[in-house]
């Protein structure tokens, strides 16, 4: 029997939500964050029971993107704290733009769109027009008086929100209207200084996206993505998260190609001739790029090195992967440790993991390496960072975000495996960074003098 969706009370429930940024205003962002983690867990494990499975694109009664919904609002909650608008305008842009385009966008397509069939022109329309009313009104409500900023955080939206990314738009609608909040809602930078040979670096991007893309190591949209990912960091933080980018994308690249004839042979080799689209660039950096955000806005050193952990992670995951793949002798499962075949999801190998561990060593020392000469006296003070202790640190976080995602991997493939690979390694580089954030409550690793 075929599983029905019922879109309209799905997407009700989506533009409902929105009005849930009200409480921004009453409530301290401790708390929002409490509720914001609350509703990410009854998403996943209750909402099917209140309302019925027809809110879920899939039988079990809940898919991926009813869970990133609310779990994007978190990240944005923890990132911008008390700058409260930063968290409302893309909620809203998300929750009723993008609502509305489906419900409006199915009732009156117009026609698809040149360069995405599976939009439609009546949808993206709908989106531009609710999701600028909607910035507009929740700009105003929260006396923001950038009100040609707020527009433009809805037209940059509504233009990803078309691009065939195959990315969740529940991700890339906030992420795209934040950043564009943060680039041009900024006066100046909150940092001391702008970051040190910011446009050669710049340059430095582009020259690696356009040579990632020559030797086949992404596609165009993995391309473009990469670069604005990049320049973020290079924007953000300076060379103390590009310079740890930069490993990553090398080691990423090498190990995808490492025997590929080989893995394609065996079926378990990345699609598209090992080539990665913006789906992957967005799932691996994502993390890091909000967290130089979160450094713009003027936040001290500790998401810089959140985000070096979460991309030490995406390194761990995607080097464990594809060595595990290629050497290992013996893949079991991260719950039992039964013993299964290669490539099976959720799976380990001794020699993957260490392989992950090596990379995520190396991104970590670079990394902090890094971040030690950018944050040079002067420079938001003078920081001092443990450089071995935060490297371990990092190293351990990376290793047990990447194990996080075998069991969640595991657990996906028992249940259907309706969740993306794309959004399972999303996954993997938040709890890589979340990690790293507990774990600096009780190690520390940097500090600052007078």
């Amino acid at each position: 029997m075929q599983h029905e969706t019922n879109e309209t009370l799905r997407k009700s429930i989506h533009i409902a939500a929105g009005f849930g940024v009200i409480a921004l205003h009453y409530l301290t962002w401790q708390m929002c964050a409490v509720v914001a983690l609350a509703a990410t867990f009854g998403n996943w494990l209750l909402l099917h029971r209140l309302f019925g499975r027809g809110v879920s694109r899939h039988e079990r009664g809940w898919d991926g993107g009813i869970v990133v919904y609310p779990l994007c609002v978190l990240i944005l909650i923890l990132i911008f704290q008390q700058h409260s608008v930063f968290i409302a305008i893309p909620w809203t842009i998300l929750a009723f733009g993008d609502g509305f385009a489906t419900l409006i966008g199915k009732r009156f397509p117009i026609r698809p769109l040149p360069w995405n069939a599976s939009k439609s022109l009546g949808g993206s329309l709908t989106f531009l027009i609710v999701g600028i009313a909607a910035a507009v009104a929740t700009a105003i409500y929260f006396d923001y008086d950038k009100l040609a900023v707020a527009i433009a955080a809805a037209v940059v939206a509504a233009v990803v929100e078309s691009l065939p990314l195959h990315v969740n738009d529940n991700i890339t609608v906030p992420f795209a209207a934040v950043t564009t909040l943060v680039v041009f809602g900024t006066a100046t930078f909150p940092l001391h200084e702008t970051p040190p040979n910011m446009w050669g670096w710049i340059a430095a991007n582009t020259v690696l996206a356009l040579v990632g893309y020559a030797l086949r190591g992404v596609n165009l949209s993995g391309m473009i993505t990469g670069w604005l990912l990049g320049t973020i960091l290079i924007i953000g933080t300076g060379i103390a998260l590009y310079l740890p980018l930069m490993t990553f994308f090398i080691i990423g690249t090498l190990v995808t190609k490492l025997g590929y004839k080989r893995k394609s042979t065996a079926g378990l080799a990345q699609e598209g001739g090992g080539r990665r689209g913006a789906g992957h660039a967005f799932a691996n950096v994502g993390v890091a790029a909000l967290c130089a955000i979160a450094v713009w806005r003027g936040h001290e050193i500790l998401p810089v090195l959140m985000g070096i952990a979460a991309l030490a992670t995406a390194a761990c995951d995607t080097t464990g992967s594809e060595i595990g793949q290629l050497f290992g002798r013996r893949a079991f499962l991260a719950t039992t440790f039964k013993r299964v075949e290669p490539g099976t999801e959720g799976a380990l190998s001794i020699e993957g993991t260490l392989a992950g561990i090596v990379a995520a060593v190396v991104v970590a020392i670079i990394g902090v390496a890094a971040t030690v000469h950018h944050y040079h006296p002067g420079f938001m003070g003078s920081v001092v960072i443990a450089r071995s202790r935060s490297v371990a640190v990092i190293t351990a976080c990376a290793f047990l975000g990447s194990y996080a995602e075998s069991l969640a991997g595991n657990w996906n493939r028992k249940h259907g495996g309706e969740i993306p690979n794309g959004v399972l390694n999303f996954f993997n580089t938040v709890m890589g960074a979340l990690l790293f954030y507990a774990a600096s409550r009780f190690i520390p690793t940097y500090g600052f003098t007078l």
